[in-house]
């Protein structure tokens, strides 16, 4: 089969300085083609095939470019595979291979020994479907010890083991579904708009899995009804209530450190959701001690094997205190923030995923426009002017925009101001309906520059303003406003 181009490209690209290090030393010394590829391929920021030729068309690789690609995309998978056998569950796998080689050597006392380990190992952290595969093991396991007398109550063990297993199994199948489909009606609606939606999404929270907790009869069956029970919550509204359900979450896997340590991803997701929970409630001082909670995984033992820790607890923590200030309008009381945030970002790079970055972008330049800043607003605006890549957060290259409107208007950049708001409108209709808010201000800075003295300025500043109240109380138009709030703008001051 063809390897798709962009596949190798890719995962190159998410190679870190540890896993190159790792592969050019299990290939060993002396020059080789496919990783004089992978060096070519570094070296390109997007994948071009007919560049990759015309810069190495001296390469060996290149005479023979789609099988040393297909050689080492492979190798690579290969050798990540081994690069990454640090979890319980390759400890379990690998334990059952160990157990597999013994049994072929004919030494069957040891395997049963590596057998056992594992089973020890599959019974503490629930691995369902690895604990069927090591009574697999067993029962070849009994079939091969001939010399052996197995008794009855041997053979009723194994078989009550497995039968539970697979219990257990299908019980933790019908909890990632029931957290699937409601999953995949936030995809599709989001919050619950109507009311077909609303009968839809009722429907689901009568089933047996929803009404009854206790048939989650696992772990990771609870862990899956409480991700489903909160995303049911916040879709209907009931952000308090899932608030409350993500606390629970939380609080089942700390009393199980053993399982935090497996679940660590998904306790970080459900912390940054209650914590954005927090703030929709106003419950500022559970968002506080949440904020402490997530810097304190910094020193638990149970995230040391997560990659990009430090980023991660950097991009929530500093994420959510800008959009705390904005939501409480505490907007200098947040700037001393500004400097640790820059010097982040810095820091981290492109550790922070750039749908995030991009947010950081646009929040500090808002945030920097609502203090008077506008120079530095507009350094931080013209990051996300300057991509041309909109592959993420397409909002926020839209807003963008109109903010950039703003802080050339309050720069005095009139001729400019006069460019763009021809040119912005234009930009926006060709990727989305413009909504009256932003109409409305195109239509009022248009006027404004062409009003002939003060006291007509503050006629037309009146009446916008006045518009401006109108339009935030319409319920299509809140998008808006969540993105830049025109009422805040009052104070201009060019008005």
């Amino acid at each position: 089969m063809k390897l798709p181009s962009t596949f190798l490209h890719d995962l190159v690209l998410t190679l870190t300085k540890s896993e190159k290090r790792y592969l050019k030393v299990q290939t060993g010394a002396g020059s080789k083609d496919y990783l004089e590829l992978l060096d070519a391929l570094l070296a390109q920021k997007t994948y071009d095939e007919a560049k990759l030729i015309t810069d190495n068309k001296d390469a060996n690789f290149v005479k023979y470019l789609a099988v040393n690609k297909r050689y080492l995309y492979a190798l690579i998978l290969r050798l990540l595979a081994q690069f990454n056998t640090k979890s319980i569950e390759d400890q379990v796998r690998a334990k059952g291979r160990a157990a597999k080689v013994l049994m072929r050597k004919g030494l069957f006392q040891a395997a049963r020994k590596e057998v056992k380990q594992a089973q020890k190992l599959a019974d503490k952290y629930e691995f369902f479907e690895l604990q069927v595969m090591l009574c697999g093991l067993q029962k070849k396991l009994t079939q091969k010890q001939k010399t052996l007398k197995q008794e009855e109550s041997y053979t009723r063990q194994l078989f009550e083991l497995e039968r539970e297993a697979l219990v257990q199994l299908a019980n933790v199948n019908e909890y990632w579904y029931l957290a699937q489909r409601v999953a995949r009606m936030q995809t599709r609606f989001q919050k619950i708009q109507n009311e077909a939606q609303r009968q839809q999404l009722l429907e689901l929270g009568q089933t047996p899995q929803f009404l009854k907790p206790e048939l989650a009869t696992n772990f990771r069956s609870k862990l899956y009804f409480y991700q489903a029970n909160a995303t049911y919550q916040f879709m209907q509204g009931e952000v308090k209530k899932a608030h409350q359900v993500n606390e629970q979450f939380l609080n089942l896997l700390e009393a199980h450190p053993h399982f935090l340590a497996l679940y660590a991803e998904n306790y970080l997701a459900t912390l940054n959701n209650m914590l954005i929970d927090s703030l929709i409630i106003k419950e500022f001082d559970a968002l506080e001690t949440g904020i402490q909670r997530l810097e304190k995984t910094l020193q638990r033992p149970e995230f040391r094997q997560m990659k990009n820790m430090e980023s991660r607890v950097f991009r929530q923590r500093y994420l959510l205190l800008i959009n705390w200030s904005l939501s409480q309008q505490d907007y200098a009381g947040t700037l001393p923030l500004v400097p640790e945030i820059e010097a982040g970002l810095e820091r981290f790079g492109h550790k922070i995923e750039k749908h995030h970055r991009i947010t950081f972008y646009y929040l500090l330049a808002y945030l920097l426009f609502l203090n008077g800043r506008y120079d530095e607003a507009l350094g931080w605006v013209n990051r996300i002017l300057n991509d041309n890549n909109e592959d993420v957060v397409k909002e926020i290259y839209f807003f963008a925009r109109t903010l950039n409107l703003l802080i050339h208007f309050e720069l005095g950049n009139d001729d400019l101001l006069a460019s763009l708001l021809l040119s912005t409108p234009k930009y926006l209709r060709s990727r989305r309906p413009i909504y009256a808010t932003e109409k409305a201000l195109f239509r009022f800075l248009g006027k404004l520059l062409a009003a002939p003295n003060r006291k007509n300025k503050q006629v037309l500043v009146s009446g916008f303003m006045a518009e401006v109240a109108r339009l935030a109380q319409e319920q299509h138009e809140r998008r808006v406003f969540n993105y830049l709030d025109l009422r805040l703008w009052r104070n201009s001051t060019r008005f």
